[in-house]
């Protein structure tokens, strides 16, 4: 592209060093929008703006030595590419006359940073110029100067609050502000009306693949750079931004996505989440088991290796306390699998635990599964005492629940009325906007209440059921399961196995199995259920309480899906506050 006819070159600036001064242009748009437009590499808004800094430079006899440009950067930080150049240049070298702006908002959006930037730019012996506005170091200059630094910053507070009103009051509704995740796209959709809606709908091309990558991590053999590697094999690719062809997924890419509830039909933003009209990627159920993998690998520090195994990150030695990690080795009589001491390994420890057959250790743990009981009668003191709670909390709610199903049906017939208003011609259309909006949040929020309350209710007893009987047969499960199921029983009772040669010879048991099986905690529930009882007995009419209550935090017991028979239907972890 030709060189503008105002910018001198640097190797020029000497011939006129004794005749004119020089000066450092600063430019910046906001969006990629702004530069993205026309067959010009700058649109619009740069070339205007470098025009009128020229102009300005110009009836200063000043010559435009060097050009700054900011694309798509925002004032509102000073960590700007160009921007930051120019003031290395100026305390450095040393050699601009004037420091020439269109708009002092081009600069900054914030009164602190651009006066020390004036400041800055006075002390290196220059002038700071604004084509837009008058500043110099006169009074009435500089409180000129302040006075459009405050007010650029109070405009680019005030829009940025008002957007996230916006995009706030759009959550609400279900919509997705801003670009939705891998799997979706933003679409602009025609309406009927002849005005335009943005909306969100499944991609073909990348849904599948997200799909995909849930339901193979939920097993428990995959690592996250294993699934990412593979992910990209198969071409997932990453969001496209600002008309870039987007690069490869990374592996930072699909750890978030993994933990995403919008793919189950929620729109989180700024700190609370809402029910979305978007079409959900993943069953809850399966959502939940890939966070059960997850936690128990933070949990446990779990790392799938080569050679995976599910005992690996549940069994540490005995002896000195370090991870047992496995091995595979191959001799003349075939292959060896053993599990050993990093710690000796290492030889951070003076430990002296063998190498131990994986087949020995395997079973050890089988066994030792025997050996966890919890009584009969406090197992059904426990799902008594929880059941009440859950009756408890059921007829607390019942109004609002009552009152829930009424509102929806009163919102659905004031639509109904506002829509044949708006036909009709006797509500205004400017009056029936608003009047949607309210309607519609209030309906969400109706119908958020009563799915909460679905989900609680109808899942939490049967998941109790199912949890309680697990820890009735745990033993049988154990055996009967595969390596998923041996993995995860042993991260969810477990928080470390301790093996020495070929035995068990310790636990630390995970919560919330440790509060339960604790002798402390079966003796008091053993006195209170005798209080109930007797209690019960004198005044069958009262409600007891005690037991209820102290049982009611036992309600984490209900993990719907961290172990197999899951519940179905019940993906989410259900407690009882």
């Amino acid at each position: 592209m030709a060189r503008k006819k105002y910018l001198v070159p640097e190797v020029e600036a000497g011939e006129f060093a004794n005749k004119r001064k020089r000066s450092a242009v600063y430019l910046r748009v906001s969006t990629s929008k702004q530069y993205k437009k026309d067959i010009t590499p700058d649109g619009f808004s740069l070339p205007t703006q470098e025009e009128a800094c020229a102009r300005r430079s110009e009836e200063l006899s000043a010559d435009v030595v060097v050009i700054y440009k900011d694309r798509g950067e925002s004032a509102k930080s000073a960590d700007r590419p160009d921007f930051q150049r120019m003031l290395h240049r100026i305390r450095t070298d040393r050699d601009i006359d004037y420091v020439i702006v269109y708009k002092i908002d081009r600069a900054n959006r914030n009164v602190i940073e651009e006066l020390q930037m004036a400041d800055e730019i006075r002390a290196a012996g220059a002038v700071y110029v604004s084509v837009s506005e008058h500043i110099d170091d006169a009074p009435a200059g500089r409180m000129s100067h302040v006075l459009h630094a405050a007010v650029a910053e109070y405009h680019s507070r005030n829009s940025g609050a008002g957007a996230i009103r916006g995009m706030t009051k759009k959550a609400q509704l279900g919509g997705t502000p801003g670009r939705a995740p891998i799997g979706y796209r933003n679409v602009t959709e025609k309406l009927s009306s002849g005005g335009e809606i943005k909306t969100v709908i499944v991609d073909p091309e990348r849904a599948p693949l997200v799909q995909w990558a849930f339901d193979t991590y939920s097993g428990g053999d995959w690592s996250l750079t294993r699934l990412t590697e593979t992910l990209q094999a198969k071409g997932l690719r990453a969001l496209p931004h600002g008309g870039e062809v987007p690069g490869l997924i990374q592996r930072s890419h699909v750890a978030s996505m993994l933990t995403n509830r919008y793919y189950l039909g929620y729109v989180p933003f700024n700190g609370s989440e809402y029910q979305g009209r978007h079409q959900p990627l993943v069953p809850s159920v399966l959502f939940e088991r890939v966070q059960e993998v997850l936690r128990a690998r933070r949990h446990a520090a779990d790392r799938p290796s080569k050679h995976p195994h599910f005992l690996i990150g549940s069994i540490f030695c005995a002896r000195c306390g370090a991870r047992l990690c496995f091995s595979r080795t191959t001799g003349q009589g075939g292959i060896y699998d053993y599990f050993f001491c990093i710690g000796r390994q290492q030889r951070r420890t003076d430990c002296k635990q063998p190498y131990v057959p994986v087949g020995a250790v395997e079973d050890a743990i089988a066994e030792y599964y025997e050996t966890i009981r919890i009584p009969d009668e406090l197992r059904a003191d426990v799902v008594k005492g929880i059941r009440k709670e859950l009756a408890y909390q059921r007829k607390q709610a019942g109004p609002e629940i009552a009152f829930a199903k009424r509102r929806v049906v009163e919102l659905d017939n004031e639509r109904r009325r506002l829509a044949r208003g708006v036909v009709d011609g006797s509500i205004p259309g400017d009056l029936a906007r608003p009047e949607h909006e309210r309607i519609d949040e209030e309906w969400a929020a109706a119908q958020r209440l009563l799915a909460a309350a679905e989900r609680v209710f109808g899942h939490v007893e049967e998941t109790l059921t199912l949890a309680m009987a697990l820890v009735g047969r745990c033993d049988e499960v154990y055996r009967r399961g595969g390596p998923r199921i041996k993995r995860l029983m042993n991260q969810f009772f477990f928080a470390k196995l301790l093996v020495v040669d070929t035995k068990v010879a310790g636990t630390v048991y995970a919560e919330p199995l440790g509060a339960l099986l604790a002798d402390d905690f079966i003796k008091k529930m053993r006195r209170r259920a005798k209080s109930d009882r007797e209690m019960s007995a004198k005044d069958s009419g009262r409600r007891c309480t005690s037991t209820a209550r102290a049982l009611s935090n036992l309600a984490s017991l209900a993990r719907p899906a961290g172990l197999e028979p899951a519940a179905p239907g019940s993906g989410t972890q259900c407690s009882i506050h």
